[in-house]
């Protein structure tokens, strides 16, 4: 039987990444640079997803600065900073996305959605972090500003 999205959110804690990130798009050709940025994020949020377009890749600032090259990315979008789950996250809540978002979007901010099977992260601007984790704190368990160097 599906699990009520919001009393799911009620038992959940939400993390929130030290670092400033950007979206990029590379382009097919530069699969090498994706996963060179994956390898070189270690310890910090990252995530690829490959379709028909490009690789976007969701990367810390301080490893695009290193292992990026700006002239190869098609677009490049932020500083942003992700806000992920950091509870067990039970897979059959239809509309868990959906209650988190609708009162980001409702207040005329953006949490973009990136799932994963175990926790799901929501990247927002750098600048609406703290009104977005506001947010979140009315209807979840709780939310934690993990400190620079922080294990969280």
């Amino acid at each position: 039987m599906p699990l009520d999205p919001l009393e799911t959110w009620k038992t959940m804690k939400v993390r929130v990444w030290p670092e400033e990130y950007f979206i990029v798009d590379l382009p097919h050709r530069e699969g090498k640079m994706a996963l060179s940025l994956l390898q070189h994020s270690s310890g910090r949020f990252c995530s690829i997803t490959r379709d028909q377009f490009a690789f976007s890749i969701v990367v810390d600032r301080a490893t695009w600065e290193e292992w990026g090259r700006e002239e190869r990315a098609d677009q490049c979008l932020g500083p942003l900073r992700v806000l992920s789950t950091d509870s067990e996250l039970p897979f059959d809540v239809p509309g868990f996305i959906r209650t988190a978002l609708e009162p980001v979007n409702a207040r005329k901010l953006k949490a973009a959605p990136i799932c994963g099977l175990q926790s799901d992260h929501f990247f927002t601007g750098a600048a609406d972090v703290s009104k977005v984790a506001a947010i979140f704190e009315t209807f979840c368990g709780e939310v934690v500003f993990v400190p620079e160097g922080g294990a969280g």
